[in-house]
């Protein structure tokens, strides 16, 4: 049954039952409650991150993290794709030079997310007639989802480093400033970034914000497309493919400004994100006070920046 459909007769008795459940000394019933509750909180996220859908995570186990001699912290080892010289033509009769194959590698460290310890006299849920879930819901899994899109957003503006810099790896401006407005010009030069770059990748994902993407569907009938036009007209936008890009649109203004869009390749071609321990919620009794607090365990390591790139409608 659905949290909105609830009346408040019927959210006392599930708060009464999950109370019951956490009061009671079988730990198959407290574990019954605590999946419950996993369950819900996972469907009444107000946003999913959007670092998870630009690069989704792999779930890896004990088993696949490497020892390092200078930390006991988890880690993992990634190779590069190995290089190698370009082919050439030659008479016949010849044979070809040696190259020495060379192999890189990169780390991605694993580090634990947690939100606050919230704590509540047991007794005081007895009154509740709002839906508790959803309190646990609000106070963990949506601060753990603003927290990894914090840390991925400011690594991105880090190896960019600002509009108009020449980023050494590859020659080329990857964050660039242009004026107008978005227009079918202007979002075509934001397109030509990433691909300009020695690297020629393509824009795979692209990332606005939910006011850019209402400056974005301002575009003409004939700039937009017939039917695709007079559909968004209707029925407004949501994620989809447009342009040959999939768009993803955040409410997290503060981290995505609005008239700026982040680029970003394939994930193959940017790095790796592990998740070693999903979200779990841990719950504690003691006496008459109830504590709780959500964390998880993961990584993630951009370690190619030609698959990223930034430009800025509002020069």
């Amino acid at each position: 049954m659905s949290c909105a459909t609830l009346s408040q007769e019927e959210t006392k008795i599930l708060n009464e039952t999950l109370f019951e459940k956490l009061a009671s000394n079988d730990a198959g019933m407290k574990k019954e409650a605590i999946d419950a509750i996993n369950d819900f909180t996972r469907l009444k996220v107000r946003e999913d991150s959007f670092f998870y859908k630009i690069m989704p995570p792999l779930t890896i186990t004990n088993d696949d993290l490497d020892r390092q001699v200078d930390t006991e912290k988890p880690v993992k080892v990634v190779d590069f794709e190995s290089d190698s010289p370009a082919a050439i033509s030659v008479p016949f009769a010849s044979l070809p030079v040696n190259y020495y194959l060379r192999g890189r590698r990169y780390l991605v460290h694993l580090a634990r997310i947690l939100t606050p310890r919230a704590t509540k006299d047991v007794d005081e849920l007895r009154t509740w007639i709002m839906d508790v879930r959803q309190v646990f819901s609000d106070n963990a899994i949506k601060d753990i989802a603003v927290e990894h899109d914090r840390k991925f957003i400011g690594a991105v503006d880090s190896m960019l480093v600002g509009p108009g810099t020449t980023l050494p790896y590859s020659g080329t401006v990857q964050y660039q400033q242009g004026g107008g407005g978005i227009g079918r010009e202007s979002l075509w030069d934001s397109l030509m970034v990433m691909p300009e770059t020695p690297f020629s990748l393509e824009t795979h994902t692209c990332l606005v914000n939910h006011i850019t993407i209402k400056e974005l569907c301002k575009m003409g009938f004939d700039e937009m497309g017939g039917s695709f036009s007079e559909d968004i007209m209707r029925k407004g936008w949501s994620e989809q493919d447009f342009a040959g890009v999939r768009w993803i649109i955040t409410i997290k203004k503060t981290l995505v400004p609005k008239m700026h869009q982040y680029m970003f390749a394939d994930p193959k071609f940017i790095g790796k994100h592990y998740l070693l321990e999903d979200t779990t919620m841990y719950i504690r009794r003691e006496a008459y006070m109830l504590e709780f607090f959500a964390y998880l365990t993961s990584g993630a390591t951009l370690a190619h920046p030609g698959g990223l790139a930034h430009y800025d409608y509002t020069a």
